[in-house]
C-alpha cells in the first residue's frame, strides 16, 4: 500500500510542475571577421527566466540615453554620377532598395552627407558660384546649383522616396574661390569682407535645393576646418573665426530666411575638442536654438569625448574606410559601437559608391571604401563589407530610437536600442581572437549566445521589460559599462580582450555603475589600470561621488596608456546593493581604468 501511495503522490506532484514561462523570441544576424557571414540570419532564440550563465550582458530599457536620427554615407558628385550614370538600370535599382529599404537585403540608411560643392571624391573641382579670375559675385547673382541637377538631386529624390526619413546634413569643402584669400577652392581662408555673402551662399544652396524638393535638415560651415589640402578643395576656419561667422551672419541669415535648417558646429576629428569649446564658449551660440550640436569625424582621437558635449547633439558625420584598416569588421564594430555608446546620434560613413579603382576623385588619394563598388566598364555594382558592418545597425535601429542601458562584458562590446515600436535592437560585438560565450540579461529574462572570434551580431525582439538587474559585486565589471561617467573618456583598450578602458583622467573625473550587490560585505577590491602620465588614486564610493569611500587603489606609472597591470587593495563597509562612483585622484593625466572587482 505504501508504494501505491508514494506513486500516487508522485503522480500528483508531477501534474503541478508547470514549465517556466518563456520570453519573447530574439531574432538573430550575424557577421563575422573571415566574411563567410554577412548580415545574415541565423537560427533564433529565446529569452528564459533561468540564467543560462556568465560574462553578462545586462540590458536596462529603463536607462535612456540620446535618440537615434540615423546611419548612412555621402553623396559625393562621383558616387550620385557612377549610380545614376555608370551603373546598369537593374544594378542601380536593386542597390538603391538595398541602401535605403529595409526590404530584404536593405540596410536602411536614413542620415545622409551631401557636400556643398566640390571635395576630394568629384569629377571636378566646382562651386554653385564660380567666377572668371579676379571677379567676385557678392551678391550671389550667379549662384546655380546647376551641377546637381545631373546626378547628385536625382539620386537623392530616389533615395527620399525610398525612405522617407532620410535626412540630410550639408557641408562645404570650400567656398567659391573668390570669397577666399587664394583666389581658389584650394587652399587659403575667408575674407573677412564676404562674411555676409557666406552666409547667403549657404540660404540660398537651402533654397535651391528646397525648390527641388529636398530639405535640408542641417549645414555645417566647413569641413575639417583645421586641415588645409594642397591639391583640393578645402579652407582653414579657425574657432574664433567660425564662432563669429555663425553667430553674427550664417544664424541670422538663416533665421531671415524661414527655414527649418539647423547648424552643427566644427566638423572634424575628436581629437581637437578645444575648437568646438571655443565656438559654443559664446552664449548666443550655445543658447541659439539653430545650433543642433557638434559633427564629428573619426580619423583621430576617441569618440569618448562626445560624452564631455551632451548639452548639444553629438553626429559623426565622417569616417570611410580604406586601405589603411587593417580589419574592417573589427574597426567598424568597435567604433560604431562606441559613438552609440558615447552620445552619438548619427554614424556616417564616407563616399556611398566608387569605382573599382576608388574614384573618380580630384586631388587626395584613391584609398578610401564605400559602402557599394559600381564597375566603370560593366556597371555591375557589388557591396563591400563596410555595407554589411554599417547594416547591423542602420537596418535594425530606427530613425527616432533611443540607445538604452546595456553593459559591456568580457572580451564584449554591446549597444542597444529601443525603436519607436517599441521593438529592441542590441548589437553584440566579440572583440577577441577566439570565441566568446557570453549570457544577455533583459530585466529578469536571460538567453546565452556563443560568437566566433571577432564577429558581430544584432538581436532584435518584441516585448516588455520585467523587472531590473543587479550586478554581483564579485563579477568583473567592465570599466566601459558605466552608467553614467563625468570627464573620462573610453578607447580602444589593447588589455587582454579588447574591449574600450576609460581614461584621459583628471582630478575628481568619475563613472557610475548602478545596482551593484556586495551580498554580506567584502574585503578587498582589484583594478586593471595602466598609466603613462602622473598616476594617482581610484577610489570607490558608494551612492554619490562624495559617498562613503569603501575601498581604493593605487594607480602606478606603468610606462604606458596601454601597459596593464593589477592592482589591489582592501575594501570594508560595503553590504547590500548600492552604486558605486569610481573616482579619480591625482592631478592630469592621472591613468586609464579597464576593469574592476571585489572579492
Amino acid at each position: 500500500m505504501t508504494s501505491q501511495a508514494d506513486a500516487a503522490k508522485s503522480a500528483s506532484l508531477s501534474i503541478t510542475i508547470t514549465p517556466p514561462i518563456m520570453g519573447p523570441t530574439v531574432s538573430v544576424v550575424v557577421t563575422t571577421d573571415d566574411q563567410t557571414l554577412l548580415l545574415k540570419s541565423q537560427p533564433s532564440v529565446t529569452f528564459s527566466p533561468a540564467s543560462n550563465g556568465g560574462n553578462t550582458v545586462f540590458v536596462d530599457e529603463n536607462q535612456v540615453y540620446q535618440q537615434i536620427e540615423g546611419f548612412g554615407a555621402a553623396f559625393t558628385d562621383s558616387a550620385a554620377y557612377l549610380l545614376n550614370e555608370v551603373a546598369t538600370a537593374a544594378d542601380r535599382e536593386s542597390a538603391m532598395s538595398n541602401l535605403f529599404t529595409r526590404d530584404g537585403n536593405g540596410i536602411g540608411l536614413s542620415f545622409m552627407r551631401n557636400p556643398i560643392g566640390a571635395t576630394d571624391i568629384a569629377r571636378s573641382v566646382y562651386s554653385f558660384d564660380d567666377m572668371p579670375a579676379g571677379q567676385a559675385d557678392p551678391g550671389l547673382a550667379n549662384f546655380s546649383i546647376a551641377h546637381d541637377q545631373q546626378d547628385i538631386i536625382p539620386i537623392i529624390l530616389q533615395a527620399k522616396q525610398l525612405n522617407s526619413q532620410l535626412k540630410l546634413v550639408a557641408s562645404p569643402w570650400s567656398p567659391p574661390g573668390w570669397m577666399k584669400t587664394t583666389n581658389s577652392m584650394i587652399g587659403g581662408s575667408l575674407l573677412p569682407n564676404v562674411y555676409d555673402a557666406f552666409a547667403q551662399y549657404f540660404v540660398k544652396y537651402v533654397q535651391a535645393y528646397a525648390a527641388a524638393g529636398i530639405p535640408i535638415d542641417y549645414i555645417t560651415l566647413q569641413n575639417e576646418p583645421l586641415g588645409v589640402p594642397p591639391n583640393y578643395p578645402g579652407m582653414l576656419m579657425d574657432a574664433p573665426t567660425q564662432m563669429v561667422v555663425l553667430r553674427d551672419h550664417v544664424l541670422p541669415a538663416l533665421a531671415a530666411s524661414s527655414t527649418d535648417t539647423k547648424v552643427l558646429i566644427y566638423d572634424h576629428d575628436w581629437m581637437w575638442p578645444d575648437y568646438p569649446d571655443a565656438v559654443l564658449a559664446d552664449p548666443m551660440v550655445l543658447n541659439s536654438d539653430r545650433v543642433a550640436g557638434i559633427a564629428w569625424h573619426g580619423y583621430s582621437g576617441t569618440p569618448g569625448v562626445q560624452n564631455n558635449f551632451q548639452s548639444k547633439g553629438n553626429y559623426e558625420t565622417e569616417h570611410s574606410g580604406g586601405v589603411w584598416v587593417s580589419d574592417q569588421v573589427k574597426t567598424d564594430f568597435e567604433e560604431i559601437t562606441q559613438v552609440m555608446r558615447n552620445a552619438g546620434k548619427t554614424f556616417v560613413k564616407w563616399s556611398l559608391a566608387l569605382d573599382e579603382n576608388r574614384g573618380p576623385h580630384t586631388g587626395g588619394g584613391s584609398t578610401c571604401s564605400p559602402l557599394v563598388t559600381v564597375n566603370s566598364g560593366s556597371g555591375a555594382v557589388s557591396y563591400a563589407v563596410d555595407y554589411y558592418t554599417l547594416g547591423h545597425f542602420s537596418k535594425f535601429v530606427m530613425t527616432g530610437a533611443s540607445r538604452i542601458y546595456s553593459s559591456n562584458a568580457n572580451g564584449i562590446v554591446s549597444a542597444g536600442f529601443v525603436n519607436p515600436d517599441n521593438s529592441k535592437a542590441l548589437i553584440v560585438f566579440n572583440d577577441t581572437t577566439n570565441g566568446q560565450t557570453f549570457q544577455v540579461q533583459w530585466g529578469t529574462q536571460t538567453f546565452s549566445y556563443a560568437l566566433p572570434a571577432l564577429s558581430g551580431a544584432t538581436f532584435t525582439w518584441i516585448g516588455q521589460q520585467i523587472g531590473g538587474y543587479v550586478v554581483n559585486a564579485q563579477s568583473q565589471i567592465q570599466a566601459s559599462s558605466f552608467n553614467s561617467v563625468s570627464g573620462p573618456q573610453t578607447e580602444v583598450s589593447l588589455d587582454v580582450n579588447g574591449g574600450y578602458d576609460v581614461g584621459y583622467a583628471n582630478n575628481n573625473g568619475n563613472a557610475v555603475y548602478k545596482n551593484i550587490d556586495f551580498g554580506s560585505g567584502v574585503s578587498e577590491v582589484s583594478a586593471r589600470v595602466a598609466s603613462a602620465g602622473a598616476g594617482g588614486t581610484l577610489e570607490f564610493h558608494l551612492d554619490t561621488v562624495d559617498g562613503p569611500l569603501v575601498a581604493s587603489v593605487t594607480i602606478p606609472i606603468t610606462g604606458g596608456w596601454q601597459s596593464w597591470v593589477t592592482v589591489s587593495g582592501t575594501a570594508l563597509g560595503a553590504t547590500g546593493i548600492h552604486d558605486v562612483y569610481a573616482v579619480f585622484r591625482g592631478t592630469v593625466g592621472i591613468g586609464n581604468f579597464n576593469w574592476f572587482k571585489f572579492r
